[in-house]
């Protein structure tokens, strides 16, 4: 097993987040002691830009065909609990062209797990091959296929729209749990086992349980030698991990074990306190967005 340490330093990346759509909810179902009035949850998409790989998406947001996707009944509920917004400057190819980039030239997607918020824009990268956790698949996608009315509840329960998926899905996708394994040590405590998702260190998928089966987060150094762990909904904001609050027990309906959240949301906790140069970025957080935005200095994140 690989050890992460210093004495060999990886490949350093340029990232960039990118808010690809965004959804209104009650503050207080996200975070206990939040506010009662619906706020804006943006859909956060890391771009990757490899020396080696070139670029690389973390998920891909929200996209057009969503609307469709929860057009039909019970996946309209989706659309009514959490409503959606995609101006067209937010749209994936307009997020992408800010860098001179199209969506064909995307070959890679790490994802995340298999929510709608996170996976819609997948059909919009033709020649990508994708990457996730076994669990998350093999749970998340038991069903589908089937169009009966106990499949769609409990497909629509886990925030999955299989109809979101390219059609052969399964044939570019490779799981991240067969990639080389690394021993992440004791300051990365309680998570212990990472995978080296490109084989040079670069990237590390670790798995964040809870509110899908394994969840990928994603730990890599940028260019600017700043260590970034790619959370997505490990939690739904920095003051999250910061204060160690659990959402509203009523978003416990959507979650996959919400012991093994409040785990890795109590892990999250502990590490940033041992590294405290370590930043964490939830998929959904505003703050996070706009001080990565700032400490550009470009108006960009």
């Amino acid at each position: 097993m690989i050890r992460l340490g210093k004495s060999l330093q990886p490949p350093r990346v340029e990232l960039h987040l990118l808010q690809v759509g965004h959804c209104r909810h009650p503050e207080w179902v996200t975070i206990r002691g939040g506010r009662w009035r619906a706020i804006d949850f943006p859909a956060l998409v890391a771009l990757i830009l490899h020396p080696s790989f070139g670029p690389i998406l973390y998920d891909t947001g929200y996209a057009d065909r969503f609307e469709a996707a929860t057009e039909p009944f019970p996946e309209r509920l989706y659309r009514w609990l959490t409503p959606v917004r995609l101006p067209a400057e937010e749209r994936l190819a307009s997020q992408l062209g800010r860098y001179g980039l199209r969506p064909e030239d995307v070959e890679r997607v790490l994802i995340s797990h298999l929510h709608a918020d996170h996976v819609a824009g997948l059909r919009d990268l033709p020649r990508a091959d994708f990457m996730a956790l076994e669990a998350d698949v093999a749970s998340q996608l038991g069903g589908a296929g089937r169009s009966d009315w106990k499949s769609s509840l409990r497909a629509l329960r886990q925030g999955v729209l299989p109809a979101l998926l390219p059609p052969d899905f399964g044939s570019r996708l490779t799981l991240a749990d067969g990639r080389p394994a690394v021993d992440l040590g004791p300051s990365w405590a309680p998570f212990e086992r990472g995978y080296d998702l490109l084989g040079d260190r670069s990237l590390i998928g670790i798995p964040l349980p809870g509110h899908s089966p394994a969840q990928l987060g994603v730990l890599l150094r940028t260019q600017e030698d700043r260590r970034v762990l790619l959370a997505a909904d490990a939690c739904w904001s920095a003051r999250a991990w910061r204060e160690q609050r659990m959402p509203s027990s009523l978003a416990r309906l959507i979650f996959d074990d919400w012991h093994a959240y409040r785990r890795t949301l109590g892990g999250l906790h502990q590490i940033a306190a041992r590294q405290p140069d370590l930043a964490i970025v939830p998929s959904h957080c505003a703050e996070t967005l706009a001080e990565f935005a700032e400490r550009r200095g470009d108006g960009h994140a």
